[in-house]
């Protein structure tokens, strides 16, 4: 028995080598995809994250726009102002672009949808939502109205 694997090796030692470096190489190449996808998706969140911030840092500037976050207004004796429905346009964008990158595997979904919804619940960004959504494609549609409907029955 060990003289057939003694001359099994001797006749066939460079394909054995041949073929663990070829496996080797298939190893090596999937932990560098691997570690280049987990660097793409920190890019993608530090870029997403940037794209937060700008949008954001518009309420230290002008402080009005933080009655986008409120909840207890009147929108037939305050309607919402052009600032605002810009703001809240913009939010809506940031957020189809976020959905876009957890779809596409580029992000991870976290706590975001929660988020979301809470947002999107607040009577200025919902009536702009309402506005807009027909602009958007039917699956973020269908997503977002599920967290809003998700939230609703939440609450």
């Amino acid at each position: 028995m060990s003289s057939m694997l003694d001359d099994f090796l001797a006749k066939n030692w460079f394909d054995l080598l041949q073929s663990g470096f070829i496996v080797a190489g298939f190893v090596l190449s999937y932990l560098a995809i691997r570690g280049e996808t987990q660097a793409k998706k920190v890019e993608h969140l530090l870029n997403i994250t940037q794209s937060h911030r700008e949008i954001w840092e518009k309420t230290y500037t002008n402080p009005k726009l933080l009655r986008i976050r409120k909840s207890d207004i009147d929108l037939d004796k305050e309607p919402i102002t052009e600032q605002e429905r810009r703001m809240a346009k913009e939010i809506i964008m940031h957020i189809y672009v976020v959905n876009r990158a957890i779809k596409n595997r580029q992000l991870d979904k976290g706590e975001m949808e929660k988020d979301i919804a809470d947002f999107l619940s607040h009577q200025i960004p919902n009536r702009v939502w309402h506005e807009v959504k027909g602009y958007y494609d039917k699956r973020f549609v269908n997503h977002i109205e599920g967290l809003l409907s998700k939230n609703r029955a939440g609450k």
